[in-house]
Formats: structure tokens, C-alpha cells, sequence
């Protein structure tokens, strides 16, 4: 029914649009909280940094208070070492700052005095970059990387602390190495003076493998100690390199991941390249939203990376709860609008019924009662009257297309009747024209010969011109006889074995060898007495004598044209070939219509023949079941190719 139709598509339009609208919300939601999410991790990775650098701020202030102590000061003026005094100083400084070491270095950069076991002296510190800008009289507090025999010397517990076996881990880099034994190091260095004069350099710092005081307090301040059913709200991690020194995400067992490494995808990114990597990551045992951003020593080279990672459930829920709301919401809406839609379709399809029985009657051939718009729309009212209007329209036309169909036939039949009479009158006068024509021939081919007396020039001149004439009418005479044929109906082919050399070219070519000698040009027959088709013989010679004599017609003086042929099958293909005009391609598609003439500048052909020949040609080779084609390049050579079918020796 019209109404469940339209209700259908009510339906599949609305219930479209409502998937199109769910797909596009939840992608907006998912987008625009994890927009929001990524966001505040960028705030976080800032509130981190500020950390760290209040970390390093604290170190650089202590460092500059401690260096201006008297005892300090005269120890590096008047190069007092190895001073007792200032050595408990400094480990009391140290202690109480939480420094994992704190030493003195001379302005030659050779270490004087160490305030942590086992107190080592005389080995030189002058290619560390922060102690080289401090003697520079620049204080300077960074993060640097320390080998295992730098943090070996400052105290002599670091070392091992340092240590840390790499952890086999998914999707990291490859490497050989199966341990890391450097140290990241925040580290200060501050000049001590006297007066303007440099007379040493301060320097202490704090190793961060496996201390996590910093992590912890980054934690602490940027995500508070939240969780979210068991699991933590937010990581923290630093790198060296790409593995984890100092972390607060935990393994399985409880334990800090210490010597896991991150994937290579962030590896890339953030160490070879020194952009920031932010996206999903999966650690541990949950997904995180998490921000990798790279650290960078005192002379900006990328040493490791700072990690902030924010579990993803808490968005993905809301992401859920939020989607569910929606799809109540638009279930609601959906229902209504179904609704609604039912209403629509009902109200709308009534008088469209109505108007559609009409329409079937009319198609019936019968004269439908006007139709009513009752409770229509006003488009659908405007519908039906132009309805009523056209089937009006439509019965009185109905009758005057009758009286205009029984006119047509009369005049058709009229017509046919004329045609017909033209054909016969055509052919009769064909007919009855061969026999004096052939008795002129005669005349004229005796006279010409002086048989019956010599002629001068002039005389000789006109009986040539008389000559030509003539055998231009033999010529229409031919083709309206031909065509008279054709359109009556009567061109049935009487299939004989023609043997083509003997039987067709050879008499024909005899025929055409004064025009050829003419105009100097070279007929050339490359077929041979086998090529034997199965066809009817005036026809075969018809065909053959249209196209060569088209190719003297057309052809270039001193020119040449070659009759080939090959067998295909059940067929034989033969081509007539000549060097000439060719066909200009606009001509090409109108050649073998009736009537199509093409025109040159030679002599011959600026007498009008009848543009029948190639019709006719055409017309027989399909009689006979084959094809006929053409192939030309303009102004050099045309190439006239048929078939015919092949004589088989058991026919």
C-alpha cells in the first residue's frame, strides 16, 4: 500500500538521520573529552616542570647561601686543604638538604674537598658543563647524566643505587645493552668569591635512580593521591634514556617498574626527534591517557624524558554514562518522530489513493469519475485538480489522435504505394535501357576503332568523350537496376563456387585496363586461381567491379592498386587497396549511405556518379554474410577490406 511505502521511508529517513546523529555525537563526545582530558595533562606536565624547577631553584639558593660562608670562602682564598672544618660544614649542608653529594672544586676545576664518603679528593670535575660556567662565575642548576665512575667518586653508595638491570619489556627498542649503570642527576654548581675573584666552585646534587622523593611529591601535587576503584588516578615517571629511573607506576607485585622501558614508537618521538608524544598508552595492567616530554641536560642535549599518565576509565565511563543518556533521550525522540510519521503518511496517501485508482483506470483505457481532495494538502489538492484537468484534456485529445492515426495510415499506405511505383518505374526504365545502350556501345567502340572508316583528330576527340559519357549512364543504369532490387526486396544471392581470379578479375581487369593505362596507373592481382568463395557470380563481379573501379576513379596518376586476399576461417578476406586521395575522416562514417559522393580535383571524378556503388556493395557482401570495412590515411591511400564466405570442397 502507498501509505506503508511512505511510512517506509518516513521510517528508513528518520531512523538515518537518528544513526548518522548517534554516530556523529558519540564521536564528538569521545572527542571532546578526551580533548579535555589531554588538556588538563598538558597543565599537569606544567605543574610537574614547575616542580622540578622549584626543586632546582631550592638547590641553586642553598648552594649560593652556602657558598657565601666565611669558612667556605677563606678555605678557597688562601687554599686551606684538606680542611677538616669545612668538610663537617658541608656534610651537615648535605644532610640536611637531602644532596646525595656536595663538594668544592679549586678554579682548576679539581675537586679540594667531598662531604660524603669516602671523602675522595684530587681528580678533576673541569668537564662537567655546570661546573664549568660556575668558574665561569654563572650559577647553574640542570639535569645531567653522571657514568658509574663519576657517581662512584661523590659517594659510595650511589653506585649500586644507580645500578638498574633492564627489564624485558613489549614493544621497546631492541638493544644489546642488559643493564644501565649512568645516573640522571639534578645538579647546581655556584661560584665562590672573593670579592669579584672566583676563587672556587660549589656543586652538589641529587641522583634520581630509584629516588623517587620527587616523583612522589610531582604525584602528590598534580593528582593528589586519587584513585579510582583500585588503581591509581595518575602516574609519574623519569626516564634516562628510555628507561624508567624513577617511577610511581607499579608492577603486578606491588613493586615500582623500575628498569621497564617505553615503547619505540615514543622513543622516536621524543628522543630522536625532541617532540612531545601524547596519546593512549597501556601500562601495567590499564589503559592511560598519558604526555612524554623530553629533559635536556645543561647544554640542551635530550638525556631522557619527564612521563605524566592519567588513567582513561574515569573518561571512558563517563564517555558511557554520558552515551547512554543520549541514546534515551534520542530513543524518545525517535519513537515520537515515528509517530508522527505514521500520521503524515496517512493524512498524505488518502487522496493520493484516491488520485492512484484513478491513474489505473486511465491506464485501462477507461474514463475515470473526477477526483475528489477531500482533507488534502494544498500541493496534494493542486495534484488533483491538475489531475482532473489532464484526464479532461486527455479524453478530448484521445479523439483527435484517432481521426490523426486513421489520417497517417491512409497517407503511409499512400506513400508506399508511390515508392513502389517509383521502384518499378525505376527498374522498367533501367530494363528497357540496356539493350540501346549496349547497341551505342558497339557503335561507338566500331566507330572509335575506324571499322567503319578513318576519323580525324577532332572526330576521335569527341567519340572518346561519347565513349565515356555513355559508359557513365551504363554505369547509373546498373545501380538504380541494383537498387531497384534491394528496395523491392528481390537481391537473393544465388550461391554458386566461384573460382575469383579466373572467373571474376580476369575479365574484369581486361575491361578496366585502358582507364588504368590512362592515368599511368599499376593494377596489381595477387590472387591466386585456389581463393574459390561461395557466392552468387554477377554479384562477386559487381563487387569487385565498384571498388576497383573506385580506385581508378580516386586513385593518384602513376599511382598503384592491389587486389589481395587470405582466408579467415569460414571466410575470405579481400582488400582493394590504391594510392590516392584517400577519405577525409569526417567522410568516413557517411560512405556506404545512399547517395554519399565524395568529391576530388581529378578529371574523372568531377562527373557526378550516382553515390549508390558502395551501397550497393555493402548491400551484397551482406547478403552474403560477411562484412566490409574501410581504412584510409588522408590524402595518401585507401584500403577497402571484405569477406565472403569460403568454398568448402564438401559443398
Amino acid at each position: 500500500m502507498l501509505r506503508t511505502k511512505l511510512f517506509k521511508a518516513f521510517a528508513v529517513l528518520i531512523l538515518s538521520f537518528a544513526i548518522l546523529s548517534a554516530f556523529i555525537s558519540v564521536q564528538l563526545i569521545k572527542n571532546r573529552v578526551i580533548k579535555e582530558a589531554q588538556t588538563q595533562l598538558v597543565l599537569d606536565l606544567s605543574t610537574a616542570q614547575s616542580v622540578q624547577n622549584a626543586v632546582l631553584r631550592e638547590m641553586e639558593s642553598t648552594l649560593k647561601i652556602a657558598a657565601g660562608k666565611e669558612v667556605i670562602v677563606d678555605a678557597c682564598f688562601y687554599n686551606k686543604w684538606p680542611n677538616q672544618e669545612v668538610q663537617n660544614r658541608l656534610e651537615k649542608i648535605r644532610v640536611a638538604l637531602g644532596l646525595d653529594f656536595l663538594g668544592i672544586v679549586s678554579p682548576e676545576g679539581q675537586v679540594v674537598v667531598r662531604a660524603a664518603p669516602p671523602y675522595n679528593t684530587g681528580d678533576y670535575r673541569i668537564s662537567d658543563p655546570a661546573i664549568t660556567l660556575s668558574l665561569e662565575g654563572h650559577p647553574v642548576t640542570c639535569m645531567t647524566l653522571m657514568s658509574n665512575k663519576e657517581i662512584e667518586l661523590e659517594h659510595e653508595v650511589l653506585s649500586e643505587k644507580a645500578f638498574i638491570v633492564l627489564e624485558d619489556t613489549p614493544h621497546a627498542r631492541p638493544t644489546p645493552k642488559t643493564d644501565e649503570s649512568r645516573a640522571m642527576v639534578m645538579i647546581g654548581a655556584v661560584p665562590v668569591k672573593q670579592g669579584n675573584m672566583i676563587v672556587g666552585s660549589l656543586y652538589g646534587g641529587i641522583m634520581l635512580n630509584r629516588n623517587h622523593v620527587l616523583v612522589d611529591q610531582i604525584h602528590n601535587i598534580v593528582f593528589m593521591d586519587k584513585k579510582y576503584g583500585n588503581a591509581e588516578i595518575g602516574t609519574v615517571t623519569i626516564f634516562l634514556n628510555d628507561t624508567r629511573v624513577a617511577t610511581t607506576v607499579r608492577l603486578a607485585n606491588g613493586n615500582r617498574a623500575i628498569g621497564t622501558r617505553v615503547s619505540k614508537e615514543v622513543a622516536d618521538r621524543v628522543l630522536d626527534n625532541g617532540s612531545r608524544w601524547e596519546g593512549r598508552a597501556f601500562v601495567v595492567s590499564d589503559w592511560y591517557l598519558t604526555i612524554y616530554d623530553p629533559i635536556r641536560d645543561c647544554q640542551g642535549k635530550i638525556i631522557g624524558m619527564l612521563y605524566l599518565g592519567i588513567l582513561e576509565r574515569p573518561f571512558t565511563d563517563l564517555i558511557r554514562n554520558t552515551i547512554f543518556r543520549y541514546a534515551i533521550l534520542s530513543v524518545f525522540l525517535l519513537v515520537v518522530a515515528l509517530m508522527l510519521a505514521f500520521f503524515l503518511s496517512s493524512r498524505l496517501t488518502k487522496p493520493l489513493l484516491r488520485l492512484s485508482e484513478a491513474a489505473q483506470k486511465m491506464q485501462k483505457g477507461e474514463r475515470p469519475v473526477p477526483v475528489k481532495s477531500d482533507n488534502a494538502s494544498k500541493e496534494t489538492e493542486t495534484l488533483i485538480q491538475a489531475f482532473n484537468e489532464m484526464a479532461k484534456n486527455l479524453s478530448e485529445r484521445e479523439k483527435t489522435l484517432e481521426e490523426a492515426k486513421l489520417n497517417m495510415e491512409e497517407a503511409n499506405l499512400l506513400l508506399k504505394n508511390l515508392n513502389r511505383s517509383y521502384m518499378e518505374a525505376v527498374g522498367f526504365i533501367s530494363h528497357e535501357l540496356k539493350s540501346p545502350l549496349s547497341s551505342i556501345m558497339n557503335y561507338v567502340y566500331l566507330v572509335s576503332e575506324q571499322k567503319m572508316g578513318p576519323l580525324t583528330d577532332k572526330q576521335q576527340k569527341a567519340m572518346k568523350n561519347i565513349d565515356g559519357n555513355v559508359r557513365l549512364i551504363v554505369e547509373m543504369v546498373r545501380h538504380y537496376l541494383n537498387l531497384s532490387r534491394i528496395e523491392n526486396g528481390e537481391l537473393d544471392p544465388v550461391f554458386t563456387r566461384v573460382i575469383i581470379n579466373e572467373e571474376v578479375l580476369v575479365p574484369l581487369l581486361d575491361s578496366f585496363e585502358a582507364a588504368a593505362w590512362e592515368y599511368n596507373i599499376n593494377l596489381v592481382n595477387n590472387i591466386g586461381n585456389d581463393i574459390i568463395v561461395k557466392a552468387d557470380l554477377n554479384m562477386t563481379r559487381e563487387i569487385f567491379e565498384n571498388l576497383i573501379g573506385n580506385a581508378i576513379k580516386y586513385g593518384r596518376e602513376g599511382g598503384k592498386i592491389s587486389i589481395n586476399a587470405r582466408s579467415e576461417g569460414d571466410f575470405v578476406q579481400f582488400s582493394v587497396f590504391n594510392e590516392g586521395e584517400g577519405i577525409p575522416p569526417r567522410r568516413m562514417k557517411d560512405l556506404f549511405q545512399k547517395f554519399s559522393r565524395l568529391e576530388t580535383d581529378k578529371a574523372d571524378t568531377k562527373r557526378k556518379g550516382t553515390g549508390l556503388g558502395l551501397f550497393i556493395t555493402k548491400t551484397i557482401v551482406e547478403a552474403h554474410g560477411g562484412s566490409i570495412k574501410v581504412e584510409s590515411k588522408h590524402h595518401e591511400w585507401a584500403n577497402f577490406i571484405f569477406t565472403l564466405p569460403a568454398y568448402k570442397d564438401e559443398e
